[in-house]
């Protein structure tokens, strides 16, 4: 069998879902011995956690590339590297691996791990790019078929790659301690339920109508609830001093949750807690997890939460209808951009109490069955060892 030499293209400065997935399925990849390059930018938080691994980086010193600086490189990459596969991780690698492969014709193979929305795009010159795809892989049933109305690309070509999550780090019972002081620390008394999401402070993530669902709450019911919100807003950089710099509708968001908190009948309710690189505690001490996003194309905390045995309030979009279930019997479902509706949800879990731990087990099971990293990675290594 020829020898497989992977360039992974990770073209973002962000360090964010897609980021952590990428660097965690290259992690993986490695220790199935298949040779690895990743080409990203030099001073990203993915190309420090990659060297962090003794993973061989093929970094740029520029903040971003063109398409065309980026193609332009790739391809000198290819040929110094002997390359064989390019797995692009983003669309702009994705459009410079088009065009590499062009170049390089049958001598290369693409692979493109597609992680959010499909546009419509099927113009000639995207009938052009879509040609030098060999293979495009989602975790989302939701997100193929977005694809194959979207994208003109051939259906056997497209692959359903489930997320890998690490099941041992992620068991329910690991860090009782650290969960029980985090609900004493923000005084939970054995009469709550703890709703929480781990989400950016972003308009998007449903954040607002998630803190407006406890105005149509009655008094009783409130409570009976806290509802915890750890997440930052989402950075764009820093100014002359160093200080941090917030796109602006997430940072105007971050201030009116702010206010809410000042609220005297559902700001002692309220907990905005900041990012938690340490989260498993956070979900351990939670006993909803609710991600209320516009459209979720399939989520990693809501695989997270489950794996931790917390049932899911979700919205009736994307992949999280496929994650929760068709009988909702990991969770509820709500639509987007509705309040009340999830406070209906919360309702429903404050009065079927039983409901947090039967729904809780039935997700674990489900993740357990579905997301363990041994699948993808069989995948991957056949895809990439498939002579086409």
């Amino acid at each position: 069998m020829a020898e497989v030499r992977v360039l992974h293209c990770l073209h973002s400065l962000s360090w964010g879902g897609l980021e952590i997935y990428t660097v965690d399925l290259i992690k993986q990849l490695a220790q199935t011995g298949i040779t690895q390059y990743v080409f990203s930018q030099e001073d990203s938080k993915a190309t420090q956690e990659l060297r962090r691994h003794g993973i061989e980086v093929l970094p740029f010193p520029e903040k971003k590339l063109s398409k065309l600086q980026a193609t332009w490189r790739i391809l000198q990459l290819v040929k110094s590297h002997r390359i064989t596969h390019i797995h692009s991780h983003t669309r702009l690698d994705m459009w410079a691996g088009c065009f590499v492969r062009g170049l390089c014709k049958s001598s290369l193979r693409h692979i493109y791990s597609l992680y959010m929305n499909a546009t419509p795009k099927r113009d000639l010159f995207h009938k052009w790019l879509f040609s030098h795809i060999d293979a495009l892989c989602a975790s989302s049933e939701d997100l193929l078929q977005e694809v194959q109305r979207n994208f003109p690309i051939a259906r056997e070509k497209l692959h359903l790659v489930r997320y890998g999550r690490p099941l041992e780090a992620l068991q329910p019972g690991l860090f009782p301690s650290k969960a029980q002081g985090l609900r004493q620390h923000y005084k939970v008394t054995n009469t709550q339920t703890v709703f929480g999401t781990l989400c950016r402070i972003d308009p998007g993530k449903g954040v607002r109508e998630l803190v407006e669902s406890l105005t149509h709450l009655s008094d009783s019911e409130l409570a009976q609830t806290q509802l915890w919100i750890v997440g930052d807003p989402t950075l764009i950089g820093s100014n002359s001093e160093g200080q941090p710099l917030f796109e602006p509708a997430s940072k105007e968001l971050n201030d009116w949750i702010a206010q809410q908190q000042a609220h005297p009948r559902h700001g002692p309710h309220l907990h905005r807690i900041p990012f938690q690189k340490d989260y498993i505690p956070y979900l351990e001490a939670l006993d909803v997890f609710v991600l209320a996003s516009y459209k979720e194309t399939y989520s990693l905390s809501v695989l997270d939460a489950m794996l931790m045995e917390k049932p899911v309030i979700g919205t009736n979009t994307g992949g999280t209808p496929e994650q929760i279930g068709s009988q909702q019997e990991r969770g509820r479902t709500v639509p987007p951009h509705n309040a009340v509706a999830l406070s209906e949800a919360l309702r429903f879990y404050l009065t079927h109490p039983g409901q947090i731990p039967l729904q809780g087990q039935q997700a674990r099971q489900w993740v357990l069955t579905h997301h363990s990293w041994s699948a993808p990675l069989a995948q991957f290594k056949k895809l990439y060892y498939t002579e086409e």
